[in-house]
């Protein structure tokens, strides 16, 4: 009998779960670490921290107990500072003063019982199982567990994602479309999307989903991780601390920001004193780790020591949003604590509006500094999935001491930093869908004639705070007013000039919208008929 052709097999290859038997070996990623995979229970709901301890394992070979009191103490600094703010979180230090937080608690702003954590340690934890499956710095992949845990509540305290910043949501929604994009062009099915192994198909997707200009404080928020899996090779700890905050956060400043807070935390991994950590001569004295790129005015303030302040909050020292304060406030809590972890994180939430945040990165170099048995027992008893975390952090040390500098998987473009780079977002956007563009000037030849109102002028340096609610992916027509509350001052100069067509495409254009509509009528006429 003759085999009939089916027409919707390439739709159920690409867009409908396939039998499990199928097999793309060249392709596929798996790692047998499959307690940190995406995991669901029966009934739908995912599987969260605390539910997968179980299935936990023990790295098969002993671990330096120094190395992994530095490891348990940066990260689980992390969540504490994290649910420490969590229960005051957006209130201001008016508030606070009169209401000073002064131990862990339940409820506040999330309503979330004691020791929960929020964004800060699932995004941060997200960010360290991707170093430990993929034994390698994997950019690609540190989305795709971001996107999970936007999508499902991967590593969520509380099994869903909450109190997500609107850079970074912005970002896995571009990160999310690219994936569609990608799947149809390299016809790969969509649900192994996120299991991609191939050196060459990861090199060719791009990576950096930012909005150029934008500088808030996630991208600083997550990084632990990354010095503490490098904390043998600093050129590698510094510059991928950089590279994994710009590929949501797209400003210099981020990148930057990043780049000096994974400095500290390496040299504190490596025996630095306390004096030595905050000199203000430190990034001088380090040149050389940071290679050829100096550091943006903003950020070497800070390096230079704008945050030793006695003063602290009367002194402007300020708990927001925007990464260069943030960056300084939590330096400022670890410069005043007196040696004491619970003074500075106190004083980091008690600053006011990002509270869970501010002691978060905080509680990152404070916690690599003093080590886990430098932490308030009181607190670490009562955090969140301890467990879970205490053994993720065994296996940060352990695969990061048998990490090697061939097990690299960067995208093509790894040697472009900085917004300036993140401009071809924007015209990639523009070449997949040409016809939606709004042009912004016509070339005449001798003469380019305005089509639209000049732009108004950028916000402020925080107006990334209060995002363009047009910038979702259903709305955004990529023009440049657009644009223009996602940029800082220093990077508003630095941005290409708007598009301009000319004559002929513009022509070529409303030929396509013509034919377009005639063969819509058409089609409708044939099946009225």
């Amino acid at each position: 009998m003759e085999k009939r052709h089916n027409p919707f097999k390439w739709l159920r290859e690409h867009f409908i779960r396939p039998n499990r038997s199928t097999n793309y070996p060249s392709c596929l990623f798996e790692t047998e670490k499959r307690w940190l995979n995406l995991q669901f229970h029966k009934n739908g709901q995912i599987k969260k921290p605390d539910e997968l301890e179980n299935e936990m394992q023990e790295p098969p070979d002993p671990i330096d107990e120094k190395r992994l009191n530095q490891t348990y103490g940066s990260l689980i600094g992390l969540a504490l500072g994290d649910a420490l703010g969590a229960h005051a979180e957006f209130r201001p230090h008016a508030y606070l003063l009169t209401n000073p937080v002064t131990d862990l608690e339940g409820g506040g702003t999330w309503g979330l019982s004691k020791g929960q954590f929020t964004d800060d340690t699932s995004m941060a934890l997200c960010l360290a199982s991707s170093l430990v499956t993929r034994r390698a710095f994997v950019p690609y992949d540190q989305l795709v567990r971001y996107k999970w845990w936007q999508q499902h509540g991967y590593m969520s305290s509380t099994g869903r994602c909450f109190d997500i910043g609107e850079a970074t949501s912005q970002s896995l929604n571009e990160f999310t479309r690219r994936q569609k994009v990608f799947s149809r062009k390299h016809r790969i099915p969509v649900n192994r999307l996120d299991y991609l192994s191939d050196r060459s198909l990861i090199q060719n997707f791009q990576v950096h989903c930012s909005i150029p200009g934008v500088a808030g404080n996630g991208a600083l928020m997550r990084l632990a991780p990354l010095p503490l899996f490098f904390y043998k090779h600093f050129q590698e700890a510094i510059e991928y601390s950089g590279y994994s905050g710009q590929i949501t956060h797209g400003d210099i400043k981020a990148y930057d920001a990043c780049r000096y807070y994974g400095a500290l935390i390496y040299a504190a991994l490596n025996g630095y004193t306390k004096d030595e950590l905050l000199d203000k001569n430190f990034y001088d004295k380090h040149r050389f780790w940071f290679g050829e790129k100096t550091l943006c005015t903003e950020v070497r303030s800070i390096a230079e020591g704008s945050y030793q302040k006695k003063n602290g909050y009367a002194g402007g020292i300020r708990g927001k949003g925007y990464i260069v304060s943030a960056l300084e406030a939590a330096l400022w809590a670890f410069w005043s604590d007196e040696d004491c972890f619970e003074n500075g994180v106190l004083a980091a939430v008690n600053l006011g509006d990002d509270t869970d945040t501010t002691a978060a990165i905080y509680g990152q170099l404070a916690g690599a500094y003093y080590g886990y048995e430098g932490l308030p027992k009181k607190w670490t008893e009562q955090v969140y999935s301890k467990r879970f975390i205490l053994n993720l952090s065994k296996w940060i040390v352990y695969e990061g001491d048998r990490w090697k500098k061939t097990d690299v998987i960067l995208p093509s473009d790894k040697s472009f930093v900085g917004a300036a780079y993140l401009i071809p977002l924007i015209e990639q956007r523009c070449e997949e869908s040409a016809e939606n563009m709004v042009l912004n000037s016509l070339d005449l030849g001798s003469r380019t004639v305005s089509l639209r109102k000049r732009p108004p002028m950028y916000r402020s340096v925080q107006g990334f705070e209060n995002f363009n609610q047009n910038l979702r992916e259903d709305e955004y027509k990529f023009s440049q007013s657009n644009l223009n509350g996602f940029y800082s001052p220093s990077q508003m100069k630095k941005t290409r000039a708007p598009p301009t067509a000319r004559v002929d495409d513009i022509n070529l254009l409303s030929t396509r919208k013509q034919q377009q509509s005639r063969e819509s009528a058409e089609d409708k006429m044939n099946a009225a008929n």
